[in-house]
């Protein structure tokens, strides 16, 4: 049995453009971290330890007491910054004004967790002698539920979500529940996105992989370059900024 381990990460980045899942795979380039994953990295840390604390202490920290775990957590994740896009004092206040919000205006809304970046490997289908395996981290999980918590610079489009969102179709199918929720901590106020996976959506996510496998499995040099979207740019793409893809011939400043 070949098995296949596809990460839900991953499996974002190969549909938004397979060149950079392949290169990526394969350890070709590596994703810088910038200061906007910062900004993300420091609200998560904060609230996993809100999360732990209720699930195992059955206690709700203090907003203080966040606030704390997250200034303990600054120096170590913005040693791995290495694209500052804002200035320092800029992220941090835009982490805060984030955990606030999300303390005030979200946490009341949840119940305690049985699970807070929990790691899942489970099989989505076999074929032929090839088992595919999803994996990812959920940020948290309850019952009949799962959060997870995003800091974009600006709101979602609701509508776009609940059509194509992956992460939804893969953690639902992981854990069995089929009520995602999407939440965006947008200059302290939060934007929750309800979605919904069924059956039919964990059908569809098998052909998607069974795709992304015939990929893997074939012996291409080069997979499908997309060049239609934000993402292609030496801003946010690696391969790009390895002087690949597109960059190789537009250089790293074009614009």
């Amino acid at each position: 049995m070949i098995e296949i381990p596809l990460r839900q990460s991953w499996l974002n980045t190969v549909v938004r453009c397979p060149e950079q899942g392949r290169q990526e795979r394969y350890e070709l380039v590596a994703t810088r971290n910038t200061s906007d994953m910062l900004r993300g990295n420091l609200v998560h840390a904060a609230i996993e330890f809100c999360g732990n604390s209720m699930l195992h202490d059955g206690h709700i920290p203090d907003l203080a007491d966040l606030m704390e775990h997250m200034d303990d957590c600054t120096p170590a994740l913005v040693s791995e910054v290495a694209e500052w896009r804002h200035d320092f004092e800029k992220v941090i206040d835009a982490a805060r004004i984030n955990l606030e919000g999300w303390y005030n205006d979200y946490l009341p809304t949840l119940d305690t967790p049985t699970g807070v970046e929990e790691d899942f490997r489970v099989t989505l289908d076999e074929r032929d002698g090839v088992r595919l395996v999803l994996h990812g981290t959920a940020d948290w999980k309850q019952p009949n539920l799962l959060a997870d918590w995003k800091n974009p610079s600006r709101e979602y489009t609701p509508w776009e979500h609940r059509r194509w969102n992956l992460q939804a179709s893969v953690y639902c199918y992981a854990f069995g529940i089929s009520d995602f929720r999407l939440v965006a901590l947008v200059g302290g106020a939060v934007q929750e996105i309800k979605i919904e996976r069924t059956d039919a959506d964990h059908e569809a996510l098998k052909d998607l992989c069974w795709s992304v496998a015939e990929l893997i499995q074939s012996d291409l040099k080069v997979w499908p370059m997309h060049w239609d979207g934000w993402h292609c740019s030496p801003k946010w793409c690696p391969v790009w900024q390895a002087g690949e893809c597109r960059g190789k011939h537009l250089g790293q400043s074009p614009w």
